[in-house]
């Protein structure tokens, strides 16, 4: 890592169908828990793993993409998945549960959310916003250049406006994530990385950091020893391994 990138108690990534929301709020936690210190962790209920990192998963607006589906993988990294009852998963706005409103609460582990990139999504999180509110919190905004609804300036402005309004919290900064899955090339990401930059300058919003997958660190920064893609990005890189494999591919 470049840099350290900003961290808070309770972490939230959002953002529209198609901007990589899941795997950054995966890719994040995973990171967050191998940095967690010795004899911080936590056991899991079955006493079995230890976990540093509690996800929960809000995203009712793509269930193709729910990071519940990789809950037991991500145990044994040291990250535990919270997710809305399986009554709640057929609902457009999830009932409270305990287990939700508990690991918001809880002031023991760093808690990361995965949230739905639309109004719908965002009211999913909006019934948790007094108890988000009283912590400290921050919420990125992951955005993808090549996806619609991103990939421009107004389009932007709007998606970040309706999230906030509808889940009641205020966007920190922008998670740079740009890529066309199996097409991407270097190009593709440092020139959208550049639009994104535009775009955070225009809205007055820091990039928070830049998702880069693994098999682009070298392509990026050809001989380097240092830390990875240190000379292209001015922020800092979250290394991505991809966890969810589109039915295309």
């Amino acid at each position: 890592m470049k840099d350290r990138m900003p961290s808070a108690d309770t972490v939230i990534f959002t953002g529209r169908f198609g901007s990589g929301k899941s795997e950054t709020a995966i890719n994040y936690a995973i990171s967050l828990a191998q940095k967690m210190p010795e004899g911080a962790q936590s056991r899991t209920s079955a006493g079995q793993h230890p976990a540093g990192v509690i996800l929960i998963d809000l995203d009712i607006v793509t269930p193709y993409f729910r990071s519940r589906e990789a809950a037991d993988r991500l145990l044994h990294k040291g990250v535990r998945v919270v997710a809305p009852s399986i009554i709640g998963q057929h609902l457009d706005t999830p009932a409270i549960t305990p287990q939700i409103l508990g690991a918001i609460q809880q002031s023991v582990l760093p808690v990361v959310l995965d949230v739905g990139g639309d109004k719908q999504g965002a009211r999913a999180l909006g019934q948790f916003s007094s108890a988000i509110s009283q912590g400290d919190y921050t919420m990125h905004f992951v955005v993808n250049p090549y996806r619609p609804f991103t990939d421009t300036l107004g389009g932007l402005s709007s998606s970040i406006a309706d999230i906030e309004s509808s889940a009641r919290l205020q966007v920190s900064g922008l998670v740079s994530n740009p890529n066309l899955i199996g097409e991407t090339t270097t190009e593709h990401i440092i020139q959208g990385h550049a639009k994104i930059e535009r775009f955070a300058r225009a809205l007055n919003l820091p990039i928070s950091f830049v998702c880069v997958e693994r098999q682009w660190l070298d392509a990026l920064a050809p001989g380097s020893s240092g830390e990875p893609a240190s000379a292209v990005f001015s922020q800092p890189v979250l290394i991505v391994d991809r966890h969810f494999v589109m039915s295309w591919e």
